[in-house]
């Protein structure tokens, strides 16, 4: 019965890759699948840009004074990636989070971590209002179902920032201190989960902000990264 439904809403609603929006039988198409922009090793173990050898800190991230142990993405901003990731913010593509991005992402994160709570980085009221959903809350939600863990809500955003796009690496880390707080105390290991890591000024912020609430330790988890 369930294929037969399947081929029927098919038939009156036909499915589109979420990159190229073509009609396709899955949330993205075999070749939208096959040219996602993979971020493989070797990596740099602490904000996981690809390098040339495996590193603990790199020439991209040594100057930097990050507060999470540890950032990871599976794919680049770049392409098919980024166009994943503007089909869920800006065309509401939700299908994407649990077909594509939790897997994904999980597959990044080393398994020997046991994480005690999933954190999104949050949106500020304004912004919720206007896109309707946080990305980042559905993409957390769904990677503490694939690794048992609790998501948690716990943060939140006391003043709103200016868009970080334009911005400057120093810009950025300007424009979102002190811009976030907690509701209630934090315990043990973090995962923190945003939608993209570019300077890592937002992701670090947050790990701050948690780690000043009592988490133990705080990995950043993006399903894209800027390369």
């Amino acid at each position: 019965m369930e294929p037969y439904l399947d081929a029927l809403a098919d038939l009156f609603y036909p499915r589109r890759c979420a990159a190229c929006d073509r009609r396709s039988s899955d949330v993205l198409c075999r070749g939208c699948f096959e040219a996602l922009p993979r971020i493989e090793g070797p990596i740099c173990g602490r904000c996981g840009m690809p390098t040339a050898f495996e590193v603990y800190v790199c020439d991209a991230c040594a100057s930097v004074d990050f507060g999470f142990e540890s950032a990871r993405a599976p794919l680049k901003y770049e392409g098919v990636g980024k166009e994943v990731v503007h089909a869920l913010k800006y065309r509401g593509y939700r299908t994407v989070v649990e077909r594509v991005m939790a897997p994904l992402m999980v597959g990044a994160l080393d398994r020997d971590i046991r994480f005690d709570a999933v954190v999104p980085v949050p949106l500020h009221r304004s912004r919720l209002r206007k896109r309707g959903f946080n990305q980042a809350d559905l993409m957390a939600n769904a990677v503490a179902r694939e690794i048992n863990a609790p998501a948690s809500d716990k943060m939140e955003v006391v003043r709103k920032t200016r868009d970080q796009v334009e911005l400057t690496a120093p810009q950025r880390k300007a424009n979102v201190s002190g811009a976030f707080r907690t509701r209630e105390p934090v315990r043990g290991n973090v995962l923190l989960v945003d939608d993209v890591f570019t300077t890592g000024a937002t992701t670090s912020e947050c790990a701050k902000t948690l780690a000043r609430a009592g988490a133990s330790e705080v990995y950043a988890l993006t399903l894209c990264r800027t390369v």
